[in-house]
């Protein structure tokens, strides 16, 4: 690390041309990855749903319904223009409306007044319309045009339309309220009003690279687009911050300026890989869900560890040497007290602290009792979104669209079939060539265009409509008892999907990778410590910290009574972990030193002395990324991540502050009987 120190600092200008090339490109690449809006393409390839969209893609052109517009009007005639109009928008693939079902020559008053209120009501009339979803917010804009602010737009075009419109639009105002909020923090935290600069300087970079780069995985989830760079710029932080440190000790220690800067380079590169390694294989632990998600942030967020790491060992001492006289001349003294008496406090009650871990085993069993949501959530309050919803579903009923797919050919049985499932509660409506046609009429004797959207070469296409939401216990249990009812009649011949039906087996593919994910994180997370501190125990009392933290954290939920997003759930279990494991890394390093010299009360009050400091503004930073997220994102599932990832940055730093000195002081003897070539100072008697 010596050589690489010189050579850096010796070629610092070089470095620094070579980084500025690079974050360019990379910036200008960062335009060019592709988004995927739709979760639906993430769940695992051989889940029942997966197989089915394939097979609805290869046998038939247009999808199920998956939007409903209401447009007000009082005449039919104009009813059948305003249908004519939504056909021609670009992407609708077809149109259901009134005039398909009976005939609008007779009176209204004579027809079936169940088949009427479905699409028509005295203020305006429904259409149920399928579309293309490539490009939703063009799509979604010209239907609400045709609807009129009076009118209302509902389905799941809206989901995919709303997660477009906001991964454009909030990035820049997430970054645009996170970066002064970091300046402001930083300049706490450092002695020279450049070195704030300097710092989100490095880590920008390093997120412009990583960004970038993500033209080489392909496409990324509007999700991982959403947050992935915030959370690089938050986790990583503490690297650029340990190396200042590192030089402030060394100039204290009367080294100069130039010599201070390579000693820093090498002495903070061992905690900084330590830090970093927790978090990269934290992230890498997302690879092994099968839920696709996982992967696509997974990877993402570990890339971005790795060009953090790479900045800061390299184009931040090259950064610092070009800027070294306008550092001196800018010093400022600390505007952080020195926490001793905070540290001989918490040193005194240490040991009746860790009464905390009595919450512990509740937190664990809470957090376990969450109301789950497994999609993107709920639409913001107040939003036109939420308000067409509720109009709709108000109006007309929810009426959520299912498509089965069953074999072509088999009358009889399809037309038994078609009688279970009108039994069927929740199911309020069936579409299908039987219904629309007749058992007896053969299909070969009718127009191929009447045909293409309920038969195709080899299957038939029975759409359901279901009165239940997209998601929960009672959409899932009706997807369950549509699928054992088709398997009656067609064993393993069906194919059944739909917005309930993607979101029932994206929740059985996240649910099962929750034990396997959290146990690779932390299977990871303990043989870096393993190995960083040469211990037994010590790998074990951290993480039991992290771990306690984070069950504290997800409890709250519960405890409050709100559902949280599974997908921010899981994926915060992973990134509270991997990002904040190097808060009692650090702490535990100092204590182990200070050990040497001192007794264990006297090593702890030393320790937050050295380090609440230094793990402040990381802290802070981290939980203001998490909270501007909150605060800006309109997607749910982005804006609970910023809030549990937020939250439990601050549980995690009170833990390690207030539950783990404890731990060291109890298990004293024990940590050195299991470190090697631990030598603590024997308490004086």
């Amino acid at each position: 690390m010596r050589r690489v120190a010189h050579l850096t600092i010796t070629h610092h200008r070089l470095i620094l041309a070579v980084f500025a090339i690079l974050t360019v490109l990379g910036g200008l690449l960062t335009l060019l990855v592709p988004i995927n809006y739709n979760l639906a393409e993430f769940i695992p390839k051989d889940a029942p749903s997966s197989a089915a969209i394939r097979v609805m893609a290869e046998e038939f052109d247009d999808s199920i319904p998956n939007v409903r517009v209401f447009v007000p009007t009082q005449s039919l005639s104009e009813a059948l223009e305003i249908k004519e109009r939504i056909s021609q928008v670009p992407d609708v693939h077809s149109v259901m409306w009134l005039d398909e079902f009976i005939d609008l020559t007779q009176p209204l008053e004579l027809q079936d007044a169940s088949i009427v209120s479905g699409f028509w009501t005295e203020t305006g009339a429904l259409y149920q319309v399928s579309v293309s979803l490539d490009d939703t917010v063009a799509t979604l804009a010209q239907l609400q045009e045709i609807a009129t602010e009076a009118g209302a737009v509902e389905g799941e075009l809206v989901d995919l339309a709303l997660a477009q419109q906001s991964t454009t639009s909030e990035v820049t105002t997430i970054v645009v309220f996170l970066v002064p909020i970091a300046l402001l923090l930083l300049v706490l935290s450092t002695l020279s009003w450049l070195e704030p600069l300097v710092l989100i300087l490095t880590i920008g970079v390093a997120v412009a690279l990583n960004m970038g780069s993500n033209i080489v995985v392909g496409e990324i989830s509007f999700i991982t687009a959403s947050v992935a760079g915030v959370l690089q710029f938050a986790v990583s932080m503490d690297y650029g911050i340990f190396l200042l440190h590192s030089r402030k000790r060394h100039l204290e220690a009367g080294e100069g300026r130039l010599q201070s800067l390579k000693s820093a380079v090498v002495d903070s590169s061992t905690a900084i890989l330590a830090s970093s390694a927790t978090t990269f294989f934290g992230f890498l632990a997302l690879l092994f869900m099968s839920f696709q998600l996982g992967p696509d942030l997974g990877i993402v967020l570990a890339k971005g560890i790795v060009f953090s790491l790479l900045c800061v060992i390299f184009f931040m001492p090259a950064l610092i040497q070009v800027l070294d006289r306008a550092l001196a001349a800018t010093t400022h003294r600390s505007f952080l007290p020195s926490f001793a008496v905070l540290g001989r406090g918490i040193s005194r009650v240490a040991v009746p602290l860790l009464a905390i871990g009595l919450v512990l085993p509740f937190a664990y069993v809470a957090q376990g009792m969450n109301d789950f949501r497994y999609g993107m959530g709920d639409y913001p309050q107040g939003s036109r979104e939420a308000a067409d919803r509720e109009f709709t579903q108000e109006e007309f009923g929810r009426a959520l669209p299912m498509a089965l797919l069953v074999p072509r050919g088999q009358w009889g049985t399809e037309y038994e079939l078609e009688r279970a499932l009108s039994e069927v509660d929740a199911v309020t409506g069936i579409t299908s060539f039987q219904t629309q046609v007749g058992r007896l009429m053969p299909a070969e004797v009718l127009p191929q265009d009447q045909l293409s959207s309920l038969l195709s070469e080899n299957y038939s296409r029975i759409v359901l409509t279901v009165d239940t939401p997209k998601e929960g216990d009672e959409a899932f249990a009706v997807v369950h008892e549509v699928r054992a009812i088709a398997q009656e009649y067609y064993p393993d011949a069906f194919h059944l999907t739909g917005e309930s039906v993607v979101l029932e087996d994206m929740r059985a593919s996240i649910t099962a990778d929750s034990v396997v994910v959290n146990a690779i994180a932390i299977a990871a997370v303990w043989l870096v410590l393993l190995i960083s501190f040469r211990s037994l125990l010590i790998p074990f009392l951290l993480v039991l910290t992290i771990e306690g933290s984070i069950w504290i954290n997800l409890s709250m939920p519960y405890l409050s009574g709100n559902y949280i997003v599974y997908i921010g759930f899981l994926v915060v279990t992973t990134v509270q972990l991997g990002a904040t494991v190097d808060y009692a890394i650090l702490f535990t390093q100092h204590y182990v030193e200070n050990r040497a010299l001192h007794s264990k009360h006297e090593s702890i009050a030393l320790t937050i002395k050295q380090t609440f400091g230094t793990l402040l503004t990381p802290v802070l930073i981290l939980a203001s990324a998490g909270f501007v997220l909150y605060a800006v994102s309109s997607l749910t599932v982005v804006s609970q991540l910023g809030q549990v990832l937020g939250r439990g940055a601050l549980i995690s730093f009170a833990m390690v502050n207030l539950f783990l000195p404890g731990m060291l002081i109890v298990f004293d003897r024990a940590i050195e009987k299991t470190t090697w070539k631990s030598a603590f100072m024997r308490s004086k008697r």
